[in-house]
């Protein structure tokens, strides 16, 4: 089981993948016609994803490189072996959030939770 973040050049791998919650918007339109019950529509395929990742780290440096690879300028490819439908290449959208945090359970291990928006 292995789940890592890319950027082309440097991969950092997780311990273990914590959350994760995605939406699509629909894009179908829907128009109103004057003097008709039946409507217009304008069909569409679905957003992207965009939502919310959390992946814990062995070790607070590791999790700080994560953090900085979120945080770059770049686009970035997350892949897991045993959820391979969650793999995608995506940014941190502006206004995203980059969270780094001590696990208060095990004191050792860090938690890297960061929003997200699907590229492609």
């Amino acid at each position: 089981m292995a789940t890592t973040i890319s950027d082309g050049t440097d991969t950092l791998t997780a311990t273990i993948m914590d959350g994760y919650s995605a939406i699509r918007a629909g894009r179908n339109v829907v128009r109103r016609v004057l003097n008709s019950n039946v409507p217009a529509i304008s069909l569409r395929p679905a957003a992207l994803r965009r939502g919310r990742h959390r992946l814990v780290f062995e070790s607070e440096s590791v999790a700080e490189d994560a953090a900085a690879m979120l945080a770059s300028a770049a686009e970035l490819t997350l892949a897991d072996t045993d959820r391979p439908n969650v793999g995608m290449t995506f940014v941190v959208p502006e206004g995203g959030d980059i969270r780094v945090e001590l696990d208060d359970e095990t004191r050792d291990a860090w938690i890297v939770e960061f929003d997200f928006q699907e590229t492609d």
